[in-house]
């Protein structure tokens, strides 16, 4: 993983550090020369009133896609403390310019979560 792509993922988490919440909405932005992130989220339920992360990676700019992204989901208690982890995956490839829809079951529900992306693999544009 490239210095630059670990000081971004580290600012994403950083951000989402800062406060999430079980019934709010959580954007959080990262900046690098290939273009922006945006990852948008929040928990909710899915038709059988299971606990769920519901959001969207949107991309601003760049010449090349993201394959493999892979989402971190953090399960915290009334403190704010991890108690549980989660690792899921966007589906398919984000490109530039690009909005794509992601689901992620919570297994272990909790008081809030924090959700960010963990990494993520470059490819050229759609491959």
């Amino acid at each position: 993983m490239s210095i630059q792509l670990r000081i971004s993922v580290a600012l994403v988490v950083c951000v989402l550090a800062m406060g999430a919440g079980a019934a709010q909405a959580e954007r959080s932005t990262i900046a690098g020369n290939a273009g922006t992130i945006t990852l948008d989220w929040q928990a909710t339920q899915d038709r059988a009133g299971r606990p769920l992360i519901a959001g969207r990676v949107i991309t601003y700019g760049g010449k090349s896609g993201y394959c493999s992204t892979r989402l971190l989901v953090e399960t915290l208690d009334a403190q704010g403390q991890v108690v549980a982890q989660n690792m899921g995956f966007v589906p398919g490839y984000v490109g530039g310019y690009d909005d794509v829809y992601f689901e992620l079951p919570i297994r272990t529900p909790g008081t809030g979560y924090r959700a960010s992306i963990a990494s993520w693999d470059k490819c050229g544009g759609g491959q």
